[in-house]
């Protein structure tokens, strides 16, 4: 795995530390992704379906490998998460005005899936530990019956009590799909993320595990699903031929009943992520020592409180939120503003206006009658701030020692201001 090259992570700016190294810089690119590029480039042949057979595929050797990481029987690489998602849950059947329920903390890409499909997002609240709350998702389920979809978000690749969700979706003949864009490698009870109910989607975009850019892969143990999804994305004219797929007589008969809306990977595309799959568990182990190392720093100060991860989970966390705990408004931008300064850019979720992954953005949704209170409350307190794989030991030290800094800061300005207006 090639390094970035970046900048020292500390300077002496009037015998203080700051933080300088750009945490923006998206993961390497593997130099075994160059050569195979470089012949795809040459040839000519970007399509997935250009070569003879799926051995000469790029896309359909990324496929059969992504499906032997994760231990399912079948992947279809295409276009994006997203794209992925629709296409699950067109192939599982869904239809318009079916409701899905899905976690209220989740990034706008999900909601819009469900809207591509035609169907109605109905949103379950979320925890302080940014998994989805199980007692308000028994709640919704029992008073919508009719809710038979469950799209669960790995939001910032943190998984929830899988064994619950699952008894309560096969309970409630709930079809459950994983939005895993964040948690590929990402292990409960030893299972991976993503493999749990009958889909899985994951992303390729350049902040996650898998970095090409774009792309995205659905993944499925059933046959029937994967046969429509291969029909959905895009295989016309018996193009399947040229997938690895041992079902070829469920190809034959959902041809030509189901639209192609080609949302195929190219090749080149999956020549620059096939590579990486060899690298998810190196990564995941850099990520977990980073995690827990600042974690460990950030729960040190009384205001702030980095949640603990549910049981049986293994992380591959790229990235760190946490809660701030007694800091509100004026306090919690000042923070910010302070950390900048340090040199670490740290997000809170709702304080920006824009804010993708707040609900009460989402405004091609009706959500102005939605009562969701403990979701909401944690995005208005809940920081953001990544871990690229290229950050070490020292780094993710000194950045969390920055941070409990700058929040000690805050506090003593607090302070000062408050015996002064006493003063006064």
């Amino acid at each position: 795995m090639n390094e970035v090259e970046n900048t020292m992570p500390l300077v002496i700016d009037g015998g203080r530390k700051t933080f300088h190294k750009d945490l923006t810089i998206p993961d390497p690119i593997p130099s075994q992704a160059y050569g195979r590029v470089e012949e795809i480039m040459k040839s000519a042949k970007l399509f997935r379906y250009s070569g003879k057979s799926a051995d000469e595929s790029e896309t359909a050797l990324l496929e059969k490998e992504f499906a032997e990481y994760l231990g399912v029987k079948y992947a279809l690489a295409v276009t994006s998460c997203s794209s992925a998602i629709f296409i699950g849950l067109m192939a599982a059947g869904i239809e318009r005005g079916d409701k899905v329920l899905m976690p209220a903390f989740t990034f706008t890409a999900v909601p819009s899936s469900i809207v591509h499909a035609g169907a109605e997002p109905l949103m379950v609240e979320t925890d302080d530990n940014y998994v989805i709350n199980i007692a308000d998702l028994e709640k919704k389920v029992a008073e919508n019956p009719d809710a038979k979809y469950l799209l669960l978000s790995h939001m910032r690749g943190h998984v929830a009590d899988m064994d619950k969700v699952v008894a309560i979706c096969e309970a409630n003949d709930i079809v459950l799909m994983e939005d895993a864009a964040h948690a590929l490698g990402n292990t409960y009870n030893g299972q991976q993320a993503g493999t749990f109910g009958q889909m899985g989607a994951f992303s390729f975009q350049s902040t996650k595990m898998i970095n090409a850019g774009e792309g995205g892969m659905l993944t499925s143990n059933d046959p029937h699903i994967m046969a429509k999804a291969i029909i959905l994305a895009g295989a016309y004219e018996k193009q399947w031929a040229k997938q690895f797929f041992d079902r070829p007589d469920l190809l034959e008969k959902y041809q030509g009943y189901y639209p192609a809306y080609n949302m195929r990977l190219n090749e080149v595309s999956a020549a620059i992520a096939r590579p990486q799959i060899a690298n998810i568990d190196t990564k995941g182990e850099k990520f977990r020592r980073n995690y827990f190392t600042i974690a460990n720093i950030l729960n040190r100060s009384e205001f702030i409180d980095v949640p603990n991860r549910v049981d049986n989970e293994l992380p591959v966390p790229n990235s760190i939120q946490f809660n701030l705990r007694g800091l509100t408004g004026e306090k919690i931008r000042t923070f910010i503003e302070t950390t900048a300064q340090e040199g670490i850019k740290i997000a809170v979720f709702g304080m920006a206006e824009d804010n993708a992954r707040c609900f009460w953005n989402w405004r091609y949704l009706d959500t102005s009658n939605e009562e969701l209170p403990i979701t909401e409350g944690m995005l208005k307190t809940a920081c953001d701030l990544r871990l690229p794989v290229f950050l070490d030991q020292e780094d993710v030290s000194t950045m969390g020692n920055l941070i409990v800094r700058a929040i000690d800061r805050v506090k003593n300005m607090q302070e000062t201001k408050a015996v002064l207006t006493a003063a006064d």
